[in-house]
This record gives C-alpha cells, sequence and structure tokens, in this order.
C-alpha cells in the first residue's frame, strides 16, 4: 500500500519513492497483537518506500480518554478470557445506538485532548488501526489542518477479515483499506461509505514472512529447498530435529528422524485456554509415541509462562495413561454400566485394569506398584531427552522464523495470524473464536 501524504492520493501499485521522507502516526491500542503487528508491517514498508521515514505508535483511548475507554487494554485482557461478556458487549456496542453515544460522547471529553497529542508528534499522515481511533482523530485532522494551513491525511486499515466493528467505518478519512468483500459491505452499508473510498488491499503482513516465503522457494515448505530451509530455521532456532535414533514406546519402534513442530498461540494476551490445548498435545503426543516439539506462544500471559516451565509433565502423562487404561477397561468389561461400573474401576489397582484392557485375566498377586512401573513405561525417551518437549515463549518478535519452523499452527481466529500462516504456507487449526468478528474470521479461515 502506498499513501501520498501531501494530496491525499492512494495507491496499490508500486511508484518511485518520494525523496522526502515522512512522519507517521499510528493509532492503535494493544488490544491483542494484530493492531500493533499491522501498523509495524505498515510502518516497515514506509521505511522502504520512503528512505529516512520514521514512525510512531500512539494510543489516544488509554492516554487521552475518559473512563470507561481510558481502560481499553485491561477492558480487552478481561473480555477475551471470558467469551459469554465479550458477546454481549460486543453486540451492544454494535448496535446503531450505542454507536451514536459513544461517538458523541468521546467527541465531546476527548477531542482537544486527541487533537494536542497528535500535533505534538508532528506527523505527516495519520493511519488508524483501530476501530475506536478514527472517529475522534478525523475530527481532530480537519481542526489541525484548518489552524495550521497544511492538509494532514488521514486514512484506516481495517485488520479485520470476515467482519467488524460499525466504529471501523468513518467516511471523513480519505482512503479505508480492506481485505475482503464482506468488510467493503459491510463498510457501505452499515458506514455508509462511497465505495470509491475502500481500497481492496488485503492484510498487511510484516516483511518478514515475505521474506520467508521467498526463501521457501517456488513450491512452497514442502518443497527441497522448503525443507532444507525449514531445518536451517529450526537449528538458528535451537530445536531439533533428524534425530535418527529409535526407541521403543509402548511396545512400538519409532523413527524419529520425522521431528514434528506445533507452534500453539493465543493472541497477544496469550488467551484460549492454552494451557488445558498444550496439556492434551503433550500426552496425545506422548502415548501415541510421535517425536514432537510444542513451541508454545504466551504473549504478556507470564502467569501462563511460569506455569509451563514448572508443570510436572511426568505426573500429567502418567493420569493421562491411567484415565486411557481405565476407559479401554470399561469398554472391555460388557456387564459393566453406569454408577456401578465407574466405583468398580475406580476401586481396581492400576494392573488391572491394564491386564482387563489388554484382555488378559486380573490375579490378585499384581500390585498397584506393578502397575505404576507399567504405566511409567510411557515416560522413555530418546537419547535422554523427552519424546515431546514443550517450550513456553513469552511475546514473540521474529514469528516468521517460528512458522516457517513449524509443521502447524494451532491458534485462535486471529485475522492477522491466519494472513501471515497463509503467507508462509503453514496449515492452521482454529481452536477458538471471541464472538462476533472472530467468529467470521473461524469461519474464512476453515
Amino acid at each position: 500500500m502506498v499513501i501520498d501524504a501531501e494530496n491525499g492520493n492512494s495507491s496499490l501499485d508500486s511508484i518511485e519513492p518520494k525523496i522526502k521522507p515522512l512522519k507517521i502516526l499510528f493509532l492503535s491500542s494493544d488490544t491483542g497483537g494484530g493492531h500493533r503487528a499491522s501498523a509495524e508491517a505498515l510502518g516497515a514498508q514506509f521505511e522502504v518506500l520512503y528512505p529516512g521515514s520514521t514512525y510512531s505508535l500512539l494510543d489516544i483511548m488509554q492516554k487521552h480518554s475518559s473512563a470507561p475507554f481510558n481502560r481499553l487494554v485491561e477492558s480487552y485482557k478481561h473480555l477475551s478470557k471470558h467469551p459469554k461478556q465479550w458477546n454481549f458487549v460486543y453486540k451492544l456496542s454494535n448496535s446503531p445506538p450505542v454507536e451514536t453515544l459513544v461517538k458523541t460522547h468521546l467527541k465531546i471529553t476527548t477531542e482537544r485532548r486527541v487533537r494536542q497529542a497528535i500535533k505534538e508528534h508532528y506527523p505527516d499522515v495519520v493511519i488508524s488501526v483501530h476501530p475506536l481511533m478514527t472517529n475522534v482523530p478525523v475530527t481532530s485532522c480537519q481542526k489541525i489542518s484548518s489552524e495550521s494551513g497544511k492538509h494532514l491525511p488521514i486514512f484506516t486499515v481495517v485488520t479485520d477479515l470476515g467482519s467488524g466493528h460499525s466504529t471501523w467505518f468513518e467516511g471523513g478519512v480519505e482512503k479505508i483499506f480492506i481485505a475482503s468483500q464482506q468488510i467493503q459491505e459491510l463498510a457501505m452499508k452499515r458506514g455508509k461509505v462511497p465505495k470509491t473510498k475502500l481500497i481492496m488491499s488485503g492484510l498487511p503482513i510484516r516483511k518478514d514472512f515475505t521474506a520467508q516465503a521467498g526463501c521457501l522457494g517456488d513450491g512452497g515448505r514442502n518443497s527441497i529447498q522448503g525443507n532444507i530451509h525449514q531445518m536451517q530455521v529450526r537449528d538458528m532456532l535451537g530445536i531439533a530435529h533428524n534425530n535418527a535414533s529409535g526407541a521403543i514406546i509402548d511396545g512400538k519402534d519409532h523413527n524419529c528422524s520425522d521431528h514434528k513442530v506445533i507452534l500453539v498461540m493465543g493472541g497477544g494476551e496469550g488467551v484460549g485456554s492454552l494451557s488445558s490445548i498444550v496439556d492434551c498435545l503433550y500426552t496425545e503426543l506422548m502415548l501415541e509415541g510421535i517425536n514432537a516439539t510444542i513451541a508454545v506462544v504466551c504473549g504478556r500471559n507470564e502467569k501462563l509462562k511460569k506455569s509451563l516451565e514448572t508443570r510436572d509433565w511426568n505426573e500429567l502423562l502418567l493420569l493421562a495413561r491411567q484415565r486411557r487404561i481405565k476407559e479401554a477397561a470399561l469398554k472391555k468389561n460388557g456387564g459393566m454400566s453406569g454408577l456401578e461400573g465407574l466405583k468398580l474401576l475406580a476401586s481396581m489397582p492400576f494392573r488391572a485394569l491394564h491386564k482387563r484392557a489388554m484382555g488378559t485375566i486380573y490375579t490378585k498377586e499384581k500390585d498397584e506398584k506393578q502397575g505404576k512401573e507399567a504405566a511409567n513405561d510411557s515416560l522413555q525417551s530418546v537419547d535422554g531427552k523427552p519424546l515431546v518437549m514443550v517450550h513456553p515463549l513469552g511475546f514473540v518478535n521474529n514469528m516468521a522464523d517460528y512458522m516457517v519452523a513449524a509443521d502447524i499452527l494451532v491458534s485462535k481466529a486471529g485475522p492477522g495470524t491466519i494472513a501471515e500462516a497463509a503467507c508462509v504456507g503453514l496449515p492452521v487449526l482454529l481452536t477458538s473464536f471471541l464472538p462476533g468478528m472472530y467468529k467470521s474470521h473461524n469461519s474464512r479461515g476453515n
């Protein structure tokens, strides 16, 4: 995307960059990681097209707004963990009466402070990448232009894919850059934005992903060049691969040359039941004898990161194996059903359950200690290393590297994440979504 800051014209075509560098001001907020990632992707491209350009990010809600909008980030963290509350707030705020009330309230209470904050950055162009940062800034930019005698253009880049909140669509901007036909129809219907102001550009992705896509080659990650590059990136990240050793796990001979890497994400806040998802992945991979690394991007969720770092994975696996054998034993015993059967299973020692599940006869001479030893068979390792390794990560800045290294991405339905994964040909398993806009991303991602 290319924007002419002097006359407000825009184009998606590559043009000769201007000699004069630009000062770009992005209006964004850390409600998830997608808005900031989009701003940084656009800012990096400006630096390429306009050498010497600089950009900065401004959160006008948190720093210059009134309650409750000055607690936007904290509110997002809470609501993203409570989908039903999110659904209520989203639908209520997306209704025309409440939308009008919100816009009027913000203009009255914050416009002067927002105008002053924008002026302090002395920008050549203002770009909003957040739905709550379009209405008031449009008025502020118009007043700044009138006061200074120099036109200050403002653009909107919608970072949603399948649907979007009505506050995105403010007709007073120069242009609105969108990613789908659904967003175009919504902008024209709800925002009354003329079609001439809507530019179908796709979602902004960080240049690292474009570079990595080039390194994978025309054949993508499944080509010889792609496989070699993936192994090189894994080496750089310290992720094991191509271990030709084998191990006997649950009586099976496993060749560990095919090392799988699973990337698990939950957005900037590390939400979406990540802890339970990682537990399930770990136990299933171990019980099936699959050699893998689970890289978990916890984002700003330090509590989750610490929990994964200190978790007793052996104990977790033992419990999972016991549960699996109990379930098998319950199915094996045709005369056992309901509460009676569950009570009997709970009272039987572990070795008895194992024998019953395997179709053999239980004898009282086999005690529970032997059963635990049998259960621990699944804890065997390869060359002294765990068959499945869990790597908790904080907020990751080199996401493109991890997406290249991974064989699959397990994530909530974030539009930017879906677009960046598609750029490097990474399959995505969508596990959750927030009601409203993220539900649409989920359906489009599938």
